[in-house]
């Protein structure tokens, strides 16, 4: 799986998030606006939204089994779920019961935190004591899916959030704002300090707290010489980090243009990555995009068939009533014509 997560804090401070959707199969996906107080549909254990959320959701049947890939909440935690192959350590249901815990599936992950927490310190303080993850199967495959995830706060805090435990989790600070699929989150930090030694031509000393944007740029003379260019996780973590290492620094008007800009980078056209089984090959495409304003509340996205940018705007969520609220994607791209300019007119130097 080919999903690539991408935080940028403006040069006036304000933090933006990005991430692209990648899978070998098709889904159904919406944008959601879910009220306080709304049973969430189709879960593992029933349960309610604490907290007012607008995101995107997946499902074979958006109303019948929303579950969130991405979202901010009303109190400005914004983030998402990724596929967390291989590593995950989910545990048989009475397990979680016998720890007075709730069971809830992987891909539910996500909805369950945007619903309840109201800071990235909450989650971390309570989401092992709260609940575990069933290695039943949900309502989405045939087994409870691997999700690990990443959260980000108006202060630009992020942080990463992995079942790599039996019946826990294990939280990462993210300093270097970039996320992708397996290994663990602390194999990438590792891998990228080796990398940033090979680029600088010097040892360096990758302290797990240290922004990114404290490395100087005149070291890194090699550019992205000899940085993978396929789409495994390891390789998509190390192609995110040094763009935005190299990337410019922009203003608020220009952050999540910026944000997209670095996610094309890392967009898997149908063809480029196939998947093996058994019986047939599948073929694995970013299916959306999306970037929030987290400051504004604010949800932009493409899909792979409409690169129209769509977006949704949190506005006042005593106003959105107590039933959730979907939003369709646009699927046929909109061609609008070029305007034409006058090519000479005098007193104006322009075309």
């Amino acid at each position: 799986m080919a999903c690539t997560g991408i935080e940028l804090i403006s040069r006036q401070g304000n933090p933006y998030w990005g991430r692209t959707q990648d899978f070998e199969q098709h889904f159904e996906y919406s944008g959601v606006k879910i009220p306080r107080g709304s049973e969430i549909p189709g879960t593992y254990t029933p349960f309610d939204s604490l907290h007012s959320v607008m995101g995107i959701v997946w499902a074979d049947d958006i109303h019948k089994s929303p579950k969130l890939l991405d979202g901010i909440n009303e109190h400005g935690i914004c983030g998402g779920s990724f596929y967390f192959d291989h590593y995950f350590r989910y545990v048989p249901t009475e397990q979680i019961k016998l720890k007075g815990k709730t069971p809830i599936c992987g891909e539910e992950l996500c909805t369950w935190i945007l619903t309840h927490y109201r800071s990235l310190d909450e989650t971390i303080e309570r989401l092992g004591q709260d609940v575990g993850i069933t290695n039943d199967p949900g309502s989405m495959m045939e087994k409870s899916v691997p999700q690990h995830c990443v959260f980000q706060d108006e202060t630009g805090r992020s942080i990463v959030v992995e079942p790599s435990v039996p019946n826990g989790f294990k939280f990462f600070e993210n300093p270097v704002g970039v996320f992708a699929n397996a290994p663990e989150f602390d194999w990438h930090l590792d891998n990228l300090k080796c990398w940033l030694e090979r680029a600088t031509n010097r040892q360096y000393e990758f302290d797990r707290t240290e922004s990114i944007h404290q490395i100087d740029l005149e070291e890194l003379t090699s550019g992205l010489v000899g940085i993978p260019a396929d789409f495994k996780p390891e390789s998509r973590f190390l192609r995110a980090a040094f763009l935005k290492l190299l990337s410019v620094q922009v203003d608020d008007e220009d952050a999540l243009n910026q944000v997209f800009q670095l996610l094309s980078s890392v967009n898997t056209p149908k063809g480029a990555l196939r998947i093996s089984q058994a019986d047939r090959t599948l073929v694995a495409w970013t299916q959306y995009t999306a970037g929030y304003d987290i400051k504004k509340k604010i949800l932009y996205a493409f899909t792979y068939e409409n690169r129209n940018l769509r977006s949704l705007e949190y506005g006042d969520p005593e106003r959105w009533g107590n039933k959730i609220r979907y939003y369709s994607f646009i699927s046929k791209q909109l061609a609008y014509p070029f305007i034409e300019k006058n090519v000479w007119n005098p007193g104006e130097n322009t075309l």
